[in-house]
């Protein structure tokens, strides 16, 4: 609700949403990226005999993946933004 009560428009709920859209799904991401990345070095190792390597660095992999990902998302959307302001 607005500071006098009244409720904000449609069309301004679904540019918030439409501006928040990308952001949605990076938790998602970021953790996908890290469980397949931990679920490939455990296979890895298993099939190796080699734990904890590539457990270690599947989870490594993983996170340096998700992160990126995260980073490219957040400044190609600021890039958007800023253009819009322009």
């Amino acid at each position: 609700m607005k500071p006098d009560g009244t409720r904000g428009s449609a069309r301004g709920r679904e540019s918030g949403l439409r501006e928040s859209a990308p952001y949605l799904g990076l938790g998602m991401t970021l953790a996908v990226t890290v469980l397949a990345g931990l679920g490939g070095g455990r296979w890895l190792d298993g099939r190796l005999d080699t734990r904890p390597v590539f457990l270690l660095l599947g989870g490594t992999l993983g996170l340096a993946a998700g992160l990126y990902h995260f980073f490219r998302t957040v400044a190609g959307q600021n890039k958007r933004q800023a253009d819009q302001h322009k």
